[in-house]
């Protein structure tokens, strides 16, 4: 972590920088960072990650928001909402296991639901938490793995699962933004462990996102909903 700016760091950050039980982070100064390094900094009100190959990213909820408050959308239509049986009249219970870049909780928050969003890498919920503080969206933001701190006294009615997709063999370059994020999370071999948990803790269904062309995850959904590049699959709880 960069020491630019830390006199006027939200104080988020400078409880993450103590708690080195689930952070670990080391403030450099920052004369002695350079383009080889991989670090997070804060800049005229923003946290940026620096990555040493790709440059710099953070996340705008506000502009995510404002996108998907322009668009008509119809439940009855979209996949995401299908695959997550919402319809508009009561709130879903739902967790978004794998945050991310925060566009599906922002999506899911959008189409009606009570949301907890878990990010179990910390840089990623750094990120996170910097957006929130600079637009506030009404989800729960909790950082670590849903298996290990999910409120086990409660069960979501739906938990939403979007693994790191795998790599394709040949395609043209994901955009900026997510080879950055790869870099940063890595991916997940734990996918199959972590559906089957999920089945366990929900109390209506799992919805997995998968790239159009990839296998599932567990064979056998109940049901798929295609997009034009993404599949959800749902698998129901019986």
């Amino acid at each position: 972590m960069s020491d630019e700016g830390k006199d006027s760091w939200p104080s988020f950050i400078q409880d993450a920088v103590n708690d080195k039980n689930h952070f670990s982070l080391i403030v450099e100064s920052e004369r002695k960072l350079c383009d080889l390094c991989d670090y997070l900094y804060f800049r005229d009100n923003v946290l940026y990650f620096h990555s040493n190959e790709l440059g710099e990213m953070s996340f705008n909820f506000e502009e995510i928001l404002r996108y998907h408050q322009r668009q008509n959308y119809a439940l009855s239509k979209e996949p995401l909402a299908k695959a997550l049986a919402i319809k508009g009249e009561t709130k879903r219970i739902i967790w978004d296991a794998t945050c991310g870049t925060g566009k599906d909780s922002l999506l899911i928050h959008h189409f009606g639901a009570t949301l907890t969003s878990f990010e179990r890498s910390p840089a990623v919920f750094l990120l996170l938490k910097d957006a929130l503080r600079r637009f506030p969206v009404n989800f729960n933001l909790v950082y670590g793995d849903a298996r290990l701190i999910g409120d086990s006294s409660s069960r979501p009615e739906v938990i939403y699962y979007d693994p790191m997709y795998p790599t394709k063999k040949k395609s043209a370059l994901a955009r900026k933004e997510m080879r950055i994020f790869k870099e940063m999370v890595g991916s997940d071999p734990d996918s199959l462990e972590f559906l089957e948990w999920a089945m366990t803790k929900a109390t209506e269904r799992v919805v997995v996102k998968r790239p159009l062309e990839a296998d599932p995850i567990k064979a056998n959904p109940t049901v798929s909903y295609t997009g034009k590049s993404t599949r959800y699959d749902m698998y129901k709880i019986f």
